[in-house]
């Protein structure tokens, strides 16, 4: 038994590690006339952290949302804490997939509320 919790420890560990501590970047509407920057904390021990997505409208900007963070493979899922929201937005989530052989993270912010409404996806580039 001691040889496989050595092994489940080395990848669990090795895991962790590819969950990046900060991701910053920037979302673009689907006909790219609007972008923004967003970026995001993150703690692989506890799979929590924080998102920041920057908005032309002050009242629409999400600081510091608390997140849970799920990774799986070459996905990282960050999900905004459901009791969240601003009154432009509310169930955000980011879902990534990191680029092969790079840092570079693509996917989509999905959203409800009055911005989700006229943008329920939104595309995502990010990287540490």
């Amino acid at each position: 038994g001691a040889v496989f919790s050595v092994f489940v420890l080395v990848v669990a560990t090795a895991m962790a590690q590819s969950i990046p501590s900060k991701l910053s970047g920037r979302w673009t509407t689907v006909d790219g006339a609007a972008s923004q920057a967003m970026s995001a904390n993150i703690d692989a021990a506890t799979s929590k952290g924080t998102l920041t997505v920057w908005s032309s409208s002050p009242e629409c900007t999400i600081r510091d949302a608390a997140i849970t963070v799920t990774a799986s493979a070459e996905k990282l899922v960050l999900k905004v804490d459901s009791s969240y929201s601003n009154p432009c937005r509310s169930d955000v989530s980011v879902e990534l997939t990191k680029k092969p052989g790079t840092d570079e993270y693509e996917g989509e912010l999905r959203q409800g509320g009055p911005a989700g409404a006229r943008f329920p996806i939104l595309r995502v580039k990010m990287s540490p």
